[in-house]
């Protein structure tokens, strides 16, 4: 029965996927990576969500506390939280830029601010490097779910599937199809989560509190933040939580999410619904201190949510819980494929080539997100231990561009020599910072050190007067609209204020 449910939730998906199609414009890139910004607050909800909450939600987390107890719990709680209140005044600004110069990624915003388009280059190249560990990383999570369920796909099969879907999917309707099929993918996600946790409090006797008061009983060092001499001390924790909540929106996933919204207002909005969605973490926790309680000693902490699934629920829900974890891991990979077969043809291919047609972009943009997904399956079945424990390094160069929008919103002085040095200088640190003084996140150090190279370099040069013009572009656009712009209307605005001669392309 598991099987039967778990390929008729793939189906649907590609179903849905195809539905997704309606109103689409196959030969703009506009409308593939970012749906012309056409999104309401519903979709913009669920394209949002879908890229934050990946596979590891289901399984790494509850995997985490069941081996490390509250330390994982405090650290992933703790910096959603905080990086959502982030969000709430830095993106409504990425979204109005993005308005200004017709942005459909983040390397469109940065190259822009700064009319720099080697800048692109670079933001594109990073973005493009880095996003590479974070498919795998889903492939892993698939290989964790499939391995144990056991539901008569096997592993490889479910790989090639999984990447054919994600492919499908963007070259079928490009962004439109991820975000409807997230609306489904999450309310499996959902519903999976709080079961197996409904099952656990009901199962065990006394509920929540008998699990809690058997965990202090047998374990308690599971319940206290533990301070380990390397690696989980105070400080290392804070500053990681500190690191994330600022580099949460620099993914260019959830950058490109940000520019789908329809106008500022539901961006903020969304911004204020979006930590309700943390309701399953209470359930993850009290299904990962249930498994630790009656089933101690797994092999692999990461199987805890699956254990307590297969022990204790009929075979059609562990199908749907499949299907729900397959679906969260292939909408990564999509959206992934997409940012990336995205960035490199309009930061990259556009850049060296001006004159190429949209039409053409659009094609290369297609034929990067296939060839970025087969050579993923091909380093997941052949080399699947090569990127293992990457998945830190990956955010760690990706949160390296929090400078260029920092400084493109709010210093007129910022110049594209100190962002372009910044971004460098941050990067490399990663690679040859070993071990962070006073226990820090090296991501953290390496964040700090590309903001001092960032206002040194810019303070010792001059920022042209195009650069300086956009600030002031920027600037003008927020006192005007005051927080009300809405798609499609920047031209107007611009026009009515009358604040340059040129618009900007």
């Amino acid at each position: 029965m598991a099987i039967v449910v778990f390929i008729g939730i793939l189906v649907l998906s590609l179903v849905i996927a195809l539905f997704a199609r309606k109103g689409a414009i196959g030969s703009s890139m506009d409308d593939v990576m970012v749906a012309s910004g056409s999104f309401g607050a519903f979709l913009m909800f669920f394209v949002a969500v879908g890229e934050i909450y990946s596979i590891g939600t289901m399984i790494g987390v509850p995997g985490a506390v069941y081996s490390k107890g509250t330390n994982y719990a405090l650290w992933f709680i703790a910096y959603i939280l905080l990086a959502y209140c982030v969000g709430y005044f830095l993106n409504p600004a990425i979204w109005r830029m993005g308005q200004i110069c017709k942005a459909v990624s983040i390397g469109d915003v940065i190259g822009w601010r700064f009319n720099s388009k080697w800048l692109q280059v670079i933001v594109a190249l990073v973005a493009i490097f880095f996003l590479a560990p974070w498919t795998q990383n889903q492939f892993a999570g698939m290989a964790i779910l499939f391995n144990y369920l056991d539901i008569g796909v096997g592993y490889t099969t479910c790989i090639i599937i999984s990447a054919a879907l994600a492919f499908i999917y963007i070259a079928v309707a490009g962004i439109r199809a991820p975000a409807w099929v997230s609306v489904l993918k999450d309310i499996l996600l959902l519903a999976g989560i709080i079961v197996a946790g409904i099952v656990a409090a009901t199962k065990f006797p006394g509920g929540v509190h008998g699990i809690f008061s058997t965990v202090a009983a047998k374990a308690p060092e599971m319940l206290v933040v533990k301070a380990h001499p390397v690696t989980e001390n105070v400080t290392f924790l804070l500053s990681t939580i500190l690191f994330q909540m600022l580099g949460f929106y620099m993914l260019p996933m959830s950058f490109q999410a940000i520019l789908t919204g329809k106008s500022e207002k539901i961006i903020r909005r969304n911004q204020i619904i979006m930590p309700l969605y943390m309701i399953m973490f209470p359930f993850l926790i009290i299904t990962a201190y249930f498994a630790l309680i009656t089933i101690p000693g797994l092999a692999k902490p990461d199987e805890a949510l699956l254990a307590v699934v297969t022990q204790n629920l009929p075979g059609w829900v562990v199908g749907m819980i499949a299907g729900g974890g397959a679906l969260t891991a292939i909408l990564v990979m999509a959206m992934t494929a997409l940012t990336v077969g995205g960035m490199f043809s309009k930061n990259i291919l556009g850049v060296m080539k001006p004159d190429m047609q949209e039409s053409q972009m659009v094609w290369w943009t297609r034929a990067a997100t296939g060839i970025f997904l087969f050579f993923s399956v091909m380093l997941t079945l052949y080399f699947p231990q090569l990127m293992a424990g990457v998945i830190t390094l990956a955010y760690s160069g990706l949160t390296q561009t929090f400078g260029a929008v920092f400084f493109g919103f709010f210093w007129k002085k910022a110049t594209k020599m100190g962002i372009g040095a910044g971004i460098i200088a941050g990067v490399a640190s990663i690679f040859l910072i070993t071990t962070a003084p006073w226990g820090l996140n090296k991501g953290f150090v390496a964040l700090f050190i590309n903001i001092v190279v960032t206002v040194v370099v810019s303070l010792m040069t001059k920022a042209d007067d195009e650069t300086v013009r956009r600030f002031e572009l920027f600037k003008t656009v927020t006192r005007k609209t005051n927080g009300r712009l809405v798609a499609g209307e920047i031209n107007s605005v611009l026009k009515e204020q009358n604040a340059a001669g040129e618009q900007p392309a």
